[in-house]
């Protein structure tokens, strides 16, 4: 934290702030105080794990200090080149590149980390506080300004202890929530705490009367295609590249596996482990008793396959045990309901090593989604269609009741472009008619948010490329990365993703969409990259997304959580979600079989994080 010069900071706040983030760090802690700048930090010890590399860290004269979460996986390079340079190094961590580099090339220093990072560096002699998030997010960094100053954190629980904080909530973002299941861009729940978004980083001058921060962008990701090398050429590129930054991420002074589901992703990161490992990688996998969820048959044979040892734990999910869980860990109403698998995942995993490396991102830097694939089909049938033939659709679509099979297809036929990637995303009347009449006034419309902004702003990429990279900027770091990093941290595990590694996202980028997708199917390269590891009778089968099934739970045990939810006529959900048109909703969903349920899930999970909230 910073305050305004002439105070100090007290020692018991920064405490009890640190003390909140030990499930993310509960090897070690440590605090520095500079007059009005203090860091906490708890430490998860992974490379270099003596003491000597525990932070806060400075510099050889300590005018430069660090905390830091997450890792720079070409540490050892920068130790190197900045060794060359005149600077000493006193460990082995990798956290001390941060500091050194920083002396030596200021901002620029982050154009030269490959890694995950959310860190705070103070310079005493330029009188600078310098914050950066990693180019998508991985790690996240949240921070509130007052008249006091800033406050700054990894978890928003963290900002939560501070004397007066104020948990006035901001109604845009329960607009998002509602809608998409999560908070977008900057926003957080909180009207006064912000997200530092991925690939930005914040200056203050920690001298100045008042806290003016400056958020500046540092790195971006473009298509650019290249049409000259061939496709093999690019295979063995991206067999190159992807090599290497699963080597990186191999780096590590503690026990090391992965998550594996079997899929093209997940299989692709295993195959390279084993290539540079030489003992056997340790891999873990949920297994789930409904069919239709569980994906472990297909690890299995991956693992065989790979020669790896291959853990697999059966779980029955208790959502009414978790959910309490998942609020506390989550801090803001976070509805993703493949959050359960991934706690149960990350719970298991952490039971036998510290670090584990993941498959996300595949499906976002190569098209997998089949929502893809829909979009472009909805979008070349809307061209063939004419202005009666959408309004036609249009009436049809407001006619057929709710949960009906072929609704939404004629809703999207009617409202191609943005409105039909913004319906497959959840953003429909149908969510947001669970609020309060007054509430949704206030709201501001679909096409006024962040994702009607960033559509916009890729008016040049063709179908479904604009899709894609929409994912890219909101998707994958508000929900698919907050999903991983808040559920295994709750776990003191750390998780690492090498294919959203930064140069092998802007070697993805340069590959023409056609190599990518074709024929409405995505991923068509990087499963050829993955048959070249991993024979293709293993690999193809249909797509399984990571989750749960919530039909059956509504109409099962979840479906007294529901009902005592309506029952519950003072809870503070009701200040801002219409309590007679859920209990018409549960009704219809849990008597009359109408699919009512991702929006279910959404009200119960804020109903048990309000409840959580006002206590």
């Amino acid at each position: 934290m910073v305050l305004r010069p002439g105070k100090a900071v007290d020692e018991t706040v920064l405490e009890k702030m640190t003390s909140a983030l030990r499930h993310r760090g509960p090897d070690a802690g440590g605090l520095f105080r500079d007059g009005p700048v203090g860091l906490g930090h708890r430490r998860l010890s992974i490379i270099d794990t003596s003491s000597a590399a525990n932070q806060p860290l400075f510099n050889e004269d300590g005018s430069v200090v660090v905390v830091f979460n997450g890792e720079i996986y070409n540490f050892q390079e920068l130790v190197e080149e900045l060794t060359a340079r005149g600077h000493r190094f006193r460990t082995r961590s990798d956290t001390e590149v941060i500091v050194h580099a920083w002396e030596e090339y200021g901002a620029g220093c982050l154009a030269r980390f490959r890694g995950m990072f959310a860190f705070a560096l103070h310079d005493r002699n330029q009188g600078r506080l310098f914050l950066a998030r990693d180019p998508f997010g991985k790690k996240p960094l949240f921070y509130a300004a007052s008249p006091h100053g800033l406050a700054f954190a990894s978890e928003i629980k963290s900002l939560r202890t501070l004397p007066g904080f104020d948990a006035a909530l901001d109604l845009a973002a329960l607009g998002e929530y509602t809608a998409y299941g999560h908070s977008l861009g900057e926003r957080t729940i909180f009207r006064d705490v912000r997200k530092l978004p991925p690939a930005h980083y914040l200056l203050l001058d920690t001298r100045a009367a008042e806290a003016r921060p400056e958020v500046l962008r540092y790195w971006d990701l473009r298509p650019r295609p290249d049409p000259v090398p061939s496709q093999e050429e690019w295979l063995d590129e991206m067999d190159r590249v992807l090599s290497e930054a699963v080597r990186l991420r191999m780096i590590s002074d503690v026990p090391l596996g992965a998550f594996l589901s079997g899929g093209i992703d997940s299989s692709l990161v295993v195959a390279y482990m084993v290539k540079h490992s030489t003992a056997p990688v340790k891999t873990f996998t949920i297994g789930f008793r409904e069919p239709s969820h569980d994906e472990s048959q297909h690890a299995r044979a991956v693992a065989r396959h790979l020669g790896t040892e291959h853990h697999v734990e059966y779980v029955t999910p208790n959502a009414v045990e978790v959910l309490p869980r998942l609020v506390e860990a989550y801090d803001e109403p976070f509805a993703d309901p493949s959050a359960l698998p991934t706690w149960y995942l990350s719970q298991m995993t952490r039971r036998h090593v510290t670090v584990a490396l993941s498959g996300d991102g595949g499906d976002e830097l190569f098209l997998g989604y089949d929502r893809y694939a829909w979009c472009y089909g909805i979008e070349r049938a809307a061209r063939l269609m004419t202005g009666a033939g959408r309004r036609l659709a249009r009436v049809a679509a407001r006619a057929v009741p709710a949960g009906t099979r072929g609704k939404g297809l004629l809703r999207r036929l009617a409202a191609p472009g943005f409105d039909a990637y913004n319906d497959f995303m959840g953003y429909c009347d149908a969510s947001l008619s669970f609020l309060r009449p007054d509430v949704r006034r206030v709201l501001p419309p679909a096409g006024a948010g962040k994702m009607a902004s960033d559509f916009r702003r890729l008016d040049e990429l063709p179908i479904p490329e604009r899709y894609q990279y929409l994912d890219l900027f909101n998707y994958l770091p508000e929900d698919i990365l907050v999903k991983v990093d808040r559920a295994s941290m709750a776990h003191s595990l750390e998780v690492r993703c090498p294919i959203l590694d930064a140069e092998f996202a802007e070697l993805a980028a340069r590959i023409p969409l056609g190599m990518k997708f074709s024929r409405w199917q995505g991923k068509r390269i990087l499963k050829r990259l993955a048959y070249r590891h991993v024979p293709r009778a293993i690999l193809d089968r249909p797509k399984m997304g990571f989750g749960v099934p919530l039909g059956r739970w509504f109409q099962g045990e979840l479906e007294v959580a529901l009902r005592d939810m309506v029952a519950d006529a003072g809870s503070p959900t009701w200040q801002y979600f219409d309590r007679d048109v859920t209990a018409r909703r549960v009704r219809e969903h849990v008597e009359h079989q109408v699919d009512w349920g991702l929006g279910l899930w959404r009200l119960l999970f804020f109903h048990a994080w309000s409840r959580s909230h006002a206590a």
